[in-house]
């Protein structure tokens, strides 16, 4: 196997796979991709059993071959080459040599016999949307994902079909039992995702590098208990897992009152700030609505207080409440539009943000108390 290719290209296709190759495994081939030269060009494959990602890549080939080696280290080689195009040959015993300018490394490769079977995957019922649109949906839900908890329900995020807004729409749900986001878009096909599965939380963060804010056409195909993603140069494999997802409409509240509209900018720069203050991991703040303005504030016993005053543009009652600084700011920074509507009922109901034109998204946060 001889080829050469581009720096810039070989970076993006091993910036896929850094997520999904095992760095510490029982089993160390897990640790490698697996590289196939053809005369069209290379295909890269990295697998951990539960995920595979495969991609093709433009590459000049002198000679065919295949072999594996470590993905984490052959990335941080291609990061750091000289020039803006790398050599690779394989030599003897398993040997690879990667060479850009003046600078050579030889990595210690795999056969690529001893690479794991790849799952194979029969396309059947098809829904198709923009790769914008679903990394939209990824970005809006991912970190409403229960990071570690028991309820199998949670530890991934839900899809649906819904028509409220009057047409079928692919609904993307999350939460972590502490708050809920929830995400639409437009698609077409058939869907036909198992009702109890859920996309785990590894996968989501796989779709965010594969999508873009592009009119690519994404492919996604379900099975018993794994979907396919396919994009036009790469194709993306999950398991899914098995859990029944709470009734979220349940926990969206139907009748808050009050509604205020703030500067995204504002909210965000004043919680940034009043939260460096904020004690332990739940970094609680108070919210005080009073007329058309918003005070955010802290009191830590062990270090200080802080607040700040912003302006809002409020109808309802005056009311406090108590909230966890970093969900608020999880739901700014993946927010586009300049202004965002906070929906509030009473002192314990949740609260529900919304960004003003996106008419199937919303995030619900629930309050917390603060002494």
């Amino acid at each position: 196997m001889e080829l050469y290719i581009e720096k810039d290209e070989l970076i993006n296709g091993l910036n896929h796979v850094q997520g999904i190759v095992e760095k510490r495994s029982t089993n160390p081939i897990l640790s490698n991709v697996l590289i196939v030269a053809k005369d069209d060009g290379i295909t890269l494959t990295a697998t951990n059993t539960e995920v595979t990602y495969i991609g093709e890549l433009s590459s000049n080939v002198i000679s065919a071959g295949s072999i594996t080696v470590d993905g984490h280290h052959l990335f941080q080689i291609a990061r750091s080459m000289p020039d803006s195009t790398i050599h690779m040959k394989l030599g003897n015993q398993s040997r690879v040599e990667i060479t850009s300018g003046s600078a050579w490394f030889k990595m210690l490769g795999r056969p690529a016999e001893d690479y794991p079977p790849v799952t194979h995957f029969t396309e059947g019922n098809t829904i198709v949307l923009k790769s914008r649109d679903l990394k939209h949906m990824v970005d809006q839900c991912s970190f409403s994902i229960a990071s570690e908890d028991n309820r199998y329900g949670i530890n991934g995020s839900h899809l649906e079909v819904v028509e409220e807004t009057g047409q079928p729409m692919l609904r993307m749900v999350a939460t972590d039992g502490h708050r809920l986001s929830y995400a639409g878009s437009q698609f077409s096909g058939d869907f036909l995702m198992p009702k109890r599965m859920l996309i785990p939380r590894k996968a989501m963060s796989e779709l965010r590098k594969l999508c873009d804010a592009s009119d690519t056409d994404v492919k996604i195909s379900f099975s018993e208990s794994g979907a396919l993603v396919t994009l036009p140069k790469s194709r993306f494999f999950f398991r899914l897992i098995d859990g029944e997802f709470p009734e979220y409409r349940k926990v969206v509240p139907s009748n808050n009152n009050k509604v205020i509209t703030i500067s995204k900018d504002l909210i965000s720069g004043a919680l940034k700030r009043v939260g460096l203050l904020a004690s332990n991991q739940a970094r609680p703040v108070r919210f005080s609505f009073e007329g058309n303005s918003l005070t955010i504030s802290t009191n830590n016993i062990d270090i200080g207080e802080s607040k700040e005053e912003i302006s809002i543009e409020s109808t309802g009652g005056d009311i406090t409440l108590g909230f966890n600084a970093r969900y608020f700011l999880d739901v700014l920074s993946v927010i586009k539009s300049e202004n965002i509507n906070i929906e509030l009922g009473e002192s314990v109901a949740a609260a529900v943000i919304k960004s003003p034109g996106d008419n199937d998204g919303l995030f619900v946060i629930m309050p917390m108390r603060i002494d």
